[in-house]
């Protein structure tokens, strides 16, 4: 490869792509949502009575944090993309915290989209624990 590192004759599983792509989509849509909160927060919170100054600091406040998960998004959908074992275990953590939000929301009542995100969740940290072709290329 020109200019990069070598893969050391890795060949990356297409279900680690598959995530990895899914995490640069998440990535590009969280910058996005970021930047309609850091500039259309100010609008909003002249459109709503009793935001003021507090609202438009909370919805700058709310697209930074937004545009931080999506480079942080970014980064671990390039890392697993060139098989580095460190995204491989940010996102096995994403998917056990995802697993704990979702098993909370079903507590709570919530059934349909909890029951979704836990499936999500749960088929992606299991492919990334289980899998022996995943654990051989980010060994």
């Amino acid at each position: 490869m020109k200019g990069g590192a070598k893969m050391e004759g890795k060949k990356i599983p297409t279900g680690v792509k598959v995530i990895s792509i899914l995490y640069y989509i998440t990535a590009i849509l969280a910058i996005i949502f970021g930047l309609l909160f850091l500039f259309g927060g100010g609008a909003i919170a002249n459109l709503i009575p009793g935001l003021g100054i507090l609202g438009g600091g909370l919805f700058i406040v709310i697209g930074i944090i937004f545009i931080g998960l999506g480079i942080l998004g970014f980064f671990i959908g390039r890392g697993l993309w060139k098989a580095k074992k460190w995204a491989r275990i940010l996102v096995i953590v994403f998917a056990g915290l995802g697993i704990i939000s979702a098993i909370t929301q079903m507590v709570q009542g919530d059934f349909m989209s909890s029951i979704i995100n836990l499936a999500i969740n749960g088929i992606i940290g299991g492919y990334l624990i289980i899998s022996k072709k995943v654990k051989k290329t980010f060994a």
